[in-house]
């Protein structure tokens, strides 16, 4: 599935590459440097998706040392071959690319080469295909794939309002929106990391088991979005400095980073909770709550800047950050006696069964 996923999304973003680019924000000063990267970066489309898909197959038998390492040996393989690639070869933004697709090789390499080896309980075999399991695949990744594909419409969107202003403020934007990976990947990890936890214990029929560990994930994500908000408060102009030279971007750049901080502690109830919905299989309530933060997102986008002007626009992402954390809040609360009836009838339905097998 991963394969042929990969494949039909490159040819896709071949043939799209130009207007693609466009939407995303790219003028046209920008878009021949664009267009050389993304067409290089599409080439590792594959080995991006078979190293990021296949990790978990990794995790999940117990191996979170080996996942890491996979992931690590990527992303210290590109921070070393960038500046070969991009300076001692001089193939500039190309050669950026390209460092790219060659530590997304390595790290596909890696993961396939441990699924295929004699360690894992369940390795990689052929054979054997069900299109009912294959379906149910596709249908428990829907959510988090709508998540992160609105995610990135948010960007997208983002980043054709500003466009219309010049490229200083899609410069700041991108900036901006670098630092808000730096708290949603991880955050996502965290609270991703106990959906396999919640899954369990809700079908062996444990609730004070899944209040427990949403409770430790909760904990851990707020410690890591305070952590966060006060860096972007306090630390954003160094870490501007990473990305551009230019003080008119970095200074607006700073700004823009203090507004996004605003609403980044809420962020840890809202991915816990939602996170932890879609672990539990219950999709009904996850994809609801999590299209309700874009919808939010996306109102404020194009309602500020009709009544406030352009620099109006980067608070749309302090208002969905901060508004709808708290309706999935009060939500899973009203919630929350469903869903412990839900693990005590698996609970009832096992002990049905054991004395079933017992008689």
């Amino acid at each position: 599935l991963l394969t042929c996923l990969a494949l039909a999304l490159t040819g896709l973003a071949y043939a799209t590459r130009r207007p693609a680019l466009l939407l995303f924000g790219a003028s046209p000063e920008t878009l021949p440097y664009a267009m050389d990267y993304y067409s290089y970066y599409l080439t590792g489309t594959v080995f991006a998706l078979l190293s990021t898909g296949m990790n978990q197959f990794i995790i999940c038998q117990g191996f979170a040392k080996k996942g890491m390492q996979s992931v690590m040996l990527g992303a210290v393989l590109n921070i070393i071959l960038d500046p070969v690639f991009i300076f001692l070869l001089d193939l500039g933004v190309k050669g950026a690319a390209i460092a790219t697709v060659l530590s997304q090789l390595a790290s596909c390499l890696f993961v396939l080469r441990f699924l295929f080896g004699p360690i894992p309980p369940v390795r990689i075999t052929f054979g054997g295909y069900s299109l009912r399991t294959m379906l149910r695949i596709l249908l428990t990744g829907l959510t988090p794939f709508v998540i992160i594909a609105v995610d990135n419409m948010m960007i997208i969107a983002l980043n054709a309002v500003l466009q219309r202003q010049g490229d200083l403020l899609v410069a700041a934007a991108t900036v901006a929106q670098s630092f808000m990976l730096v708290v949603t990947m991880p955050l996502d990890g965290i609270a991703a990391g106990t959906a396999s936890i919640l899954g369990y214990n809700l079908g062996a029929g444990q609730p004070k088991r899944i209040l427990e560990a949403q409770k430790y994930t909760l904990l851990l994500s707020l410690a890591y979005t305070t952590t966060l908000c006060l860096m972007g408060l306090l630390l954003a102009a160094p870490f501007t400095h990473i990305f551009t030279p230019d003080p008119q971007i970095s200074a607006l750049a700073v700004t823009v980073i203090r507004i996004f901080s605003i609403g980044v502690i809420p962020l840890a109830v809202q991915y816990t909770i939602v996170e932890g919905l879609n672990g539990m299989g219950m999709m009904q309530f996850s994809l609801p709550l999590s299209f309700f933060r874009k919808a939010v997102y996306f109102a404020a986008l194009f309602t500020l800047p009709a009544t406030f002007g352009a620099a109006s626009t980067f608070w749309a992402e302090p208002i969905s950050d901060l508004i709808p954390p708290l309706v999935t809040a009060l939500f899973y609360w009203r919630k929350l006696g469903w869903i412990q009836e839900q693990a005590l009838s698996h609970r009832t339905a096992q002990d049905s069964s054991n004395v079933s097998i017992t008689h």
